[in-house]
């Protein structure tokens, strides 16, 4: 497989770990988007944030919440980096640390601890994992195929592209118990 940058070609996993994770746990994922800044020669451009269209608690209910969405949430926030391990990358690098601070709200547990469990849920779900690396990668080079694409942020798969996809793995619609898992 062809390489889109050494950016793009860990954020691609990264973010399709967070997206199945949450799934199988039932946090389902909004989509995904990926920041874009135009530069004056047309042909350079620079790739931004990709990011997980997802549920984050708000700080004043993490004290209350329910121990199954604090479970799942967890394993939510180490899809990232089990995505990344699954596809063979094993450095953790600083992409990885808005999901250390999401983490350290909800726990004490180390972002590498919880990856090891979500890399399980991966593994048992790996066609569809696939399928979503594999999408996100036709719709990022679609987009970047646009020589005239202008600075922005930019919709690579939506919520109805999950859940298509997904409603071809009814095993990846079970209901996972997160508490068992982390």
């Amino acid at each position: 497989m062809k390489s889109l940058g050494p950016v793009v070609d860990v954020a691609i996993p990264h973010e399709a770990g967070h997206i199945l994770v949450g799934r199988v746990v039932g946090l389902h994922a909004r989509g995904l988007d990926v920041e874009v800044v135009r530069y004056y020669n047309p042909d350079r451009v620079r790739i931004g944030d990709f990011a997980t269209l997802a549920f984050e608690p708000p700080d004043e209910e993490i004290p209350g919440m329910e121990p199954g969405l604090r479970a799942a949430f967890i394993l939510f926030a180490g899809g990232g980096v089990a995505g990344n391990k699954f596809c063979g990358l094993t450095t953790i690098d600083s992409g990885a640390d808005a999901d250390r601070k999401s983490l350290a709200r909800v726990t004490d547990m180390s972002l590498e601890e919880v990856s090891d469990q979500a890399l399980e849920i991966i593994k048992s779900h790996a066609r569809p994992f696939r399928q979503l690396a594999s999408l996100i990668r036709q719709r990022y080079r679609e987009l970047i195929q646009n020589r005239n694409i202008q600075t922005g942020r930019y919709t690579l798969v939506t919520k109805e592209d999950l859940d298509k996809l997904f409603s071809e793995y009814a095993s990846t619609e079970s209901d996972t118990n997160a508490e068992n898992v982390v």
